[in-house]
């Protein structure tokens, strides 16, 4: 299991508890930036304690080898949270998949950090965790990032009619894969 990636700008690391108030300021400072794209939020998600509690669950979670969250930093400046890569439902034999999600804070946005950061982690998902399929969705509407998806070599499926709620209302999504030996 690989804690810490490092690459030519970034520094992507899994935290603990103890970065909850960082974390919580990411999200709070990118709210409307996220929102239109993200899964409906619980009303006190935008807390400290929520914060901390979904850190600890998350941390125990990657413990036991069924999620992997990664913050990512500029690795000149590594006080402050730029973005998230996670890997979540993670399965083994016979389905052996994981679905892949990421944001960047806005102020960050369209620099390539996304794509960095996708090209240390999804080796990490193929050779440490032996997962054959990644998975991603993303909203129809979010250009950005169906062309990172396409860069990283994601291959289209199709349409997932009402998948996921976002805003309170259930909205189609694309699905996105990458097998292993596509990469």
């Amino acid at each position: 299991m690989s804690f810490q990636l490092t690459t030519d700008r970034l520094l992507l690391q899994v935290e603990d508890s103890s970065k909850a108030e960082q974390i919580l300021a990411f999200y709070a400072r990118n709210r409307s930036c996220f929102e239109p794209f993200e899964p409906t939020r619980p009303d006190n998600f935008y807390t400290l304690a929520y914060q901390k509690a979904a850190v600890q669950y998350e941390y125990s979670e990657i413990i036991k080898g069924k999620t992997l969250r990664y913050y990512i930093y500029l690795k000149d400046s590594p006080d402050a949270i730029i973005g998230s890569l996670n890997f979540s439902r993670i399965e083994h034999d016979p389905f052996s998949r994981a679905s892949l999600g990421y944001k960047i804070d806005g102020d960050h946005q369209g620099q390539g950090f996304a794509a960095e950061a996708c090209r240390a982690a999804i080796p990490v998902m193929f050779s440490n965790y032996k997962i054959h399929r990644i998975e991603a969705r993303v909203s129809p509407d979010n250009l950005p990032s169906i062309k990172l998806l396409e860069r990283l070599n994601f291959r289209f499926e199709g349409l997932e009619y009402q998948s996921i709620e976002v805003m309170g209302k259930y909205r189609d999504h694309f699905r996105y894969s990458l097998i292993e030996d596509q990469c």
